[in-house]
Protein backbone atom coordinates (compact mmCIF):
# COMPACT_ATOMS: atom_id res chain seq x y z
CA UNK A 1 0.00 0.00 0.00
CA UNK A 2 2.81 2.34 0.80
CA UNK A 3 4.39 1.76 -2.62
CA UNK A 4 1.19 2.68 -4.45
CA UNK A 5 0.90 5.95 -2.52
CA UNK A 6 4.48 6.78 -3.47
CA UNK A 7 3.79 6.03 -7.14
CA UNK A 8 0.62 8.17 -7.09
CA UNK A 9 2.53 11.05 -5.50
CA UNK A 10 5.29 10.74 -8.12
CA UNK A 11 2.73 10.73 -10.94
CA UNK A 12 0.98 13.79 -9.50
CA UNK A 13 4.29 15.58 -9.11
CA UNK A 14 5.29 14.68 -12.67
CA UNK A 15 1.94 15.88 -14.02
CA UNK A 16 2.25 19.16 -12.10
CA UNK A 17 5.75 19.69 -13.45
CA UNK A 18 4.44 19.18 -17.01
CA UNK A 19 1.77 21.82 -16.39
CA UNK A 20 4.41 24.23 -15.13
CA UNK A 21 6.62 23.47 -18.14
CA UNK A 22 3.74 24.08 -20.56
CA UNK A 23 2.89 27.34 -18.77
CA UNK A 24 6.47 28.57 -18.97
CA UNK A 25 6.66 27.70 -22.68
CA UNK A 26 3.49 29.70 -23.30
CA UNK A 27 4.89 32.65 -21.33
CA UNK A 28 8.17 32.45 -23.29
CA UNK A 29 6.33 32.47 -26.63
CA UNK A 30 4.20 35.45 -25.54
CA UNK A 31 7.32 37.28 -24.34
CA UNK A 32 9.06 36.75 -27.67
CA UNK A 33 5.92 37.93 -29.50
CA UNK A 34 5.82 41.07 -27.30
CA UNK A 35 9.51 41.69 -28.00
CA UNK A 36 8.85 41.44 -31.74
CA UNK A 37 5.98 43.93 -31.42
CA UNK A 38 8.21 46.37 -29.51
CA UNK A 39 11.03 46.03 -32.04
CA UNK A 40 8.69 46.46 -35.02
CA UNK A 41 6.91 49.44 -33.48
CA UNK A 42 9.98 51.08 -31.96
CA UNK A 43 9.61 54.27 -34.00
CA UNK A 44 5.97 54.72 -32.96
CA UNK A 45 6.80 53.88 -29.34
CA UNK A 46 9.62 56.43 -29.29
CA UNK A 47 7.30 59.08 -30.76
CA UNK A 48 4.63 58.32 -28.15
CA UNK A 49 7.18 58.61 -25.34
CA UNK A 50 8.38 61.94 -26.74
CA UNK A 51 4.80 63.26 -26.88
CA UNK A 52 4.16 62.24 -23.27
CA UNK A 53 7.45 63.85 -22.22
CA UNK A 54 6.59 67.10 -24.01
CA UNK A 55 3.12 67.25 -22.47
CA UNK A 56 4.58 66.61 -19.00
CA UNK A 57 7.05 69.46 -19.51
CA UNK A 58 4.20 71.72 -20.67
CA UNK A 59 2.06 70.93 -17.62
CA UNK A 60 5.02 71.40 -15.29
CA UNK A 61 5.63 74.89 -16.67
CA UNK A 62 2.00 76.03 -16.79
CA UNK A 63 0.29 75.47 -13.47
CA UNK A 64 -2.51 77.71 -14.72
CA UNK A 65 -3.85 74.85 -16.83
CA UNK A 66 -4.47 72.87 -13.65
CA UNK A 67 -5.81 75.69 -11.45
CA UNK A 68 -8.32 77.25 -13.88
CA UNK A 69 -10.72 74.24 -13.88
CA UNK A 70 -10.47 73.93 -10.09
CA UNK A 71 -11.22 77.66 -9.67
CA UNK A 72 -14.14 77.38 -12.11
CA UNK A 73 -15.55 74.41 -10.17
CA UNK A 74 -15.37 76.29 -6.85
CA UNK A 75 -16.94 79.36 -8.44
CA UNK A 76 -19.74 77.24 -9.90
CA UNK A 77 -20.46 75.67 -6.49
CA UNK A 78 -20.59 79.14 -4.93
CA UNK A 79 -22.95 80.52 -7.61
CA UNK A 80 -25.19 77.45 -7.36
CA UNK A 81 -25.35 77.80 -3.55
CA UNK A 82 -26.33 81.46 -3.86
CA UNK A 83 -28.95 80.56 -6.49
CA UNK A 84 -30.48 77.87 -4.25
CA UNK A 85 -30.69 80.39 -1.39
CA UNK A 86 -32.29 83.01 -3.61
CA UNK A 87 -34.72 80.41 -4.98
CA UNK A 88 -35.72 79.46 -1.46
CA UNK A 89 -36.33 83.11 -0.59
CA UNK A 90 -38.53 83.65 -3.68
CA UNK A 91 -40.48 80.43 -3.06
CA UNK A 92 -41.13 81.40 0.56
CA UNK A 93 -42.86 84.61 -0.58
CA UNK A 94 -45.65 82.63 -2.31
CA UNK A 95 -48.92 81.61 -0.71
CA UNK A 96 -49.14 78.05 0.52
Amino acid sequence: MKGSDFDADQKALLQTSYYWLAGMIVVAVLSVAFLCCVICGYKSLKLAIDVIDASADFLACTKRVIFVPIFHFILSILVFSLWVGAFGCVVSMNDI
